[in-house]
C-alpha cells in the first residue's frame, strides 16, 4: 500500500489530508508519512 499511496501523492492525485488518513487505518506507519511528504505526522 505504500508505494500506492506514495505514487498517488507525488503525482498530485492524493492530497495530504487523505494520506494522513491511511496512518489510523494502518495503510502505512507515521515513519512512512515523513519518507513520503518529509514532515512529522501530527494526529
Amino acid at each position: 500500500m505504500y508505494a500506492t499511496l506514495k505514487r498517488l501523492y507525488d503525482s498530485g492525485r492524493l492530497p495530504e489530508e487523505n494520506l494522513k488518513k491511511a496512518i489510523p487505518l494502518g495503510w502505512i506507519t507515521a515513519d512512512d508519512y515523513k519518507t513520503i511528504t518529509g514532515e512529522e505526522y501530527e494526529a
